[in-house]
């Protein structure tokens, strides 16, 4: 006997399930609110992605993905690396509605929530950070050499900077209007650009 076919798209799944860990964190998020948003049944989501830490992982690293190469694509479009650190940070203000708005960085909240509960995952969100601040070494590295930064400040503390100053926002987003944050950010960049 064959086996039946899938009913439904693995990724637009992923997507909603996203949107749940998001929103709830890893541990409130239940496997019912999971099953609900993903419009799939139980033997689906254990069929295809695992029980609800493996869906997580993989919720995690697509996620992961998406969010460095947008990062790249970002840094590969300006020739001034300058120009895009301003972009990435002042997109950071324009969500597109008050409830992305609200939900902060995907990262910070999973390593926030997971930091001395469960360390297996907080070290796979930390990695992803640091992930981040290695695509921002390269492109501050590049930077310096082309002379678009002064190179006061040596590229590894200024990728931590950048790596410090989005976590700082992320979680700003969560108490801040969107005025406050834009003043914050601006004199966030104000600093980098003297660097």
């Amino acid at each position: 006997m064959s086996g039946r076919n899938k009913e439904f798209d693995e990724r637009s799944a992923l997507a909603d399930a996203t949107e749940v860990f998001w929103m709830k964190g890893y541990e409130s998020a239940s496997t019912e609110d999971l099953l609900q948003a993903m419009g799939i049944n139980k033997g689906s989501m254990y069929n295809t992605f695992g029980n609800k830490r493996e869906l997580f992982r993989q919720v995690f690293d697509e996620f992961s993905k998406k969010s460095t190469a947008r990062i790249k694509a970002i840094f590969d479009k300006h020739k001034n690396p300058v120009d895009a650190v301003k972009e990435i940070f002042r997109d950071v203000t324009r969500p597109a509605d008050p409830v992305e708005h609200q939900k902060g960085c995907f990262f910070i909240k999973i390593l926030s929530e997971m930091s001395g509960m469960d360390e297996e995952m907080a070290a796979i969100a930390r990695q992803k950070l640091l992930e981040v601040e290695a695509i921002y070494l390269i492109y501050m590295k590049k930077g310096i050499k082309e002379g678009f930064l002064k190179g006061n400040i040596p590229p590894e503390t200024l990728a931590k900077y950048l790596v410090n100053m989005w976590n700082g926002i992320s979680i700003s987003r969560r108490i801040y209007g969107k005025k406050d944050l834009e003043k914050m950010v601006e004199l966030n960049l104000e600093i980098f650009k003297g660097a």
